[in-house]
């Protein structure tokens, strides 16, 4: 039976969201409710230096949304976080305090390795398994990533690339020829700093890995994909402009243009680790900050001692 009902918030670079969901006493979760909301920070901040009054507001206008959602299901504890877009702009302790009061918790400024192992700890939850494996968070403007053993992280990594940053400083909407091959040169160049690993199996979180299935299938969405289903994607959301894209796919444009650079980010990665798929996680970031306040309370924002480098 459900010990406790924890709830969960990160401030991502393209998403703001929400998870409440039940733990029970080993330490296993079961997801009550998933709210979202896509202000596209990542891309204000790449492109103005700054998250700005004017971000600042529509952060915090989704946050309230998110929040005041994850309130009908109810929680006993809420944690909150944020990311890279806010880990890289100078403003961003002004939105973190705003947040914070907004919200009545402190939202704390979650690492680069931190999230790394956050991340790895939700999707470890649901696909660990014995041998070598590769772990990839695809965000909107970073990649967490790690090699683990097991259950155990080998190598981290956090690359500078991610599908809304990606999508909104190449491509057009539609793509024109030629965009996609200079966002792949620019993201491979980035990928190469992936952590090392032998291992073929790679499983990939985040709004790309999540919705892409969607996009191919809404009644029987693939578990896992190639570069054949990578292909389909990219003609079905090249197709036409993003806003026309939406009504026929149930998700906002702005989803459709970040899920355009992250097809190609999910190609290299196939490509680098020589892996024929990559099997989708719906478990990432916010089920990690759970399991870790589950575990450790208070001090679930910590790093974590890694067992390799």
């Amino acid at each position: 039976m459900p010990s406790s009902r924890l709830a969960a918030v990160d401030i991502g670079s393209n998403t703001v969201q929400a998870l409440v969901a039940d733990v029970d006493d080993h330490g296993d979760l079961y997801e009550v409710g998933h709210y979202l909301e896509m202000p596209e920070l990542g891309a204000r901040v790449d492109r103005t230096g700054r998250i700005g009054p004017v971000g600042t507001a529509v952060v915090l206008e989704a946050l309230d949304s998110v929040i005041s959602q994850a309130r009908g299901p109810g929680y006993e504890y809420l944690v909150a976080g944020a990311t890279a877009a806010v880990r890289r702009a100078p403003d961003g302790p002004e939105l973190l305090s705003m947040a914070s009061s907004l919200l009545g918790v402190a939202v704390h400024l979650i690492s680069e390795e931190r999230e790394a192992q956050l991340s790895f700890l939700g999707v470890a939850s649901a696909h660990g398994a014995p041998g070598e494996w590769v772990m990839a968070d695809l965000g909107g403007a970073s990649t967490e990533m790690v090699a683990a053993r097991d259950d155990r992280i080998v190598h981290w990594a956090s690359l500078p690339v991610g599908s809304g940053a990606l999508a909104a400083r190449y491509l057009s909407d539609p793509p024109l020829p030629g965009e996609r091959e200079a966002l792949r040169e620019d993201a491979r160049s980035t990928l190469a700093e992936a952590p090392p690993s032998a291992a073929s199996r790679l499983v990939v979180t985040g709004g790309t890995a999540g919705n892409l299935p969607l996009v191919l299938s809404e009644d029987d969405p693939p578990a896992s994909l190639g570069t054949d289903d990578l292909d389909r994607a990219q003609v079905i959301l090249d197709s036409a402009p993003a806003a026309e894209l939406a009504e026929d796919h149930d998700v906002s444009p702005t989803r459709i243009r970040a899920l355009r650079g992250g097809v190609e980010v999910l190609r290299l990665l196939l490509e680098h680790y020589d892996a024929p798929t990559f099997d989708v996680s719906f478990e990432g970031l916010r089920h990690g900050m759970i399991l870790a306040y589950a575990a450790h309370g208070d001090d679930w924002p910590e790093v974590e001692p890694l067992s390799g480098s």
